[in-house]
């Protein structure tokens, strides 16, 4: 039963985003770490964000059918009946949102509730099969945790908090287009009009180029404005500026499945160990 539970609530985005959560919270937490808080936080956006993955799960059933990488999947075996799943889905939602408003504060809890309608809403419901513009809406959703890690801290949405979620925005712009070409062939067979189907995977592979430099450029403003170290600029730059460099090279190769594979491991890199420097800046 715990392995059928796991699966529904998709752990790789659960982890990923609890990790950039964590990064952000003990970026916060210099001067004074509170464990309980840190606890009840990262309970609370586990549950939201756990639920608001059944849904998509939910959501996505006739999508998933048609995926080699998903036609495996929990609901499409029909293991458990979906009303089941909902409201396992939906209690799990409500106890989340009850935890970060009654144990940590209620701007984490708003921001929790806005990351759970974009992503289970406006991205998986009103947008991943009608616009190649989803992924951009559905990035929104995915830099929220990060935002949430520092406002469960210091209980406010400051100039840091809105570099950190533009940051993460143009991280995840990179990875999830990666991921496009990746599965291309997937998402061709589920009519889903991702922007490197509609405009091409020679635009997409352009596009990824400049995120990641945006990505770098914010980081570059952020320690600027004193929030990060030089030491981490620069430890944060090697990987940043290698995963510029075969983004471009892969801008002139045709082994389009070979170099986006090769993008999307190393923005899984430069996420984790942006987290980590993030994390430890206050002994920089």
């Amino acid at each position: 039963m715990l392995k059928y539970f796991f699966e529904i609530i998709k752990p790789r985005i659960v982890i990923g985003n609890l990790i950039s959560l964590i990064g952000s919270f003990l970026f916060a937490s210099r001067n004074f770490f509170d464990i309980f808080l840190f606890l009840w936080t990262v309970l609370g956006v586990f549950l939201i964000i756990s639920s608001s993955c059944i849904f998509n799960n939910i959501i996505d059933i006739d999508i998933d059918k048609k995926m080699n990488r998903t036609k495996s999947r929990l609901l499409i075996r029909k293991t458990f009946n979906p009303i089941l799943i909902s409201i396992l889905g939906l209690l799990m939602g409500c106890l989340g949102v009850l935890i970060l408003g009654c144990l940590v504060n209620f701007l984490s809890m708003f921001l929790s509730i806005l990351g759970f309608i974009i992503y289970v809403f406006l991205y998986t419901l009103l947008s991943k099969k009608y616009t190649m513009y989803s992924t951009f809406i559905g990035s929104f959703s995915g830099s929220i945790p990060s935002v949430i890690g520092y406002t469960a801290v210091n209980n406010t949405f400051d100039v840091f908090c809105f570099l950190l979620f533009i940051i993460f925005i143009f991280w995840q712009m990179s990875h999830f287009y990666a991921i496009a070409i990746y599965h291309i062939h997937d998402y061709k067979k589920a009519n889903i009009p991702l922007f490197p189907i509609v405009k091409g995977i020679l635009v997409a592979k352009k596009h990824i180029f400049f995120y990641i430099i945006g990505f770098i450029f914010f980081i570059i403003i952020a320690t600027f404005l004193g929030y990060f170290s030089y030491l981490f600029l620069f430890l944060s730059s090697i990987i940043n500026f290698y995963w510029l460099y075969i983004s471009y090279l892969s801008i002139k190769e045709k082994n389009d499945r070979k170099f986006s594979r090769e993008l999307f491991l190393l923005s899984i890199i430069v996420i984790m160990l942006f987290n980590i420097l993030m994390s430890i800046n206050f002994i920089f």
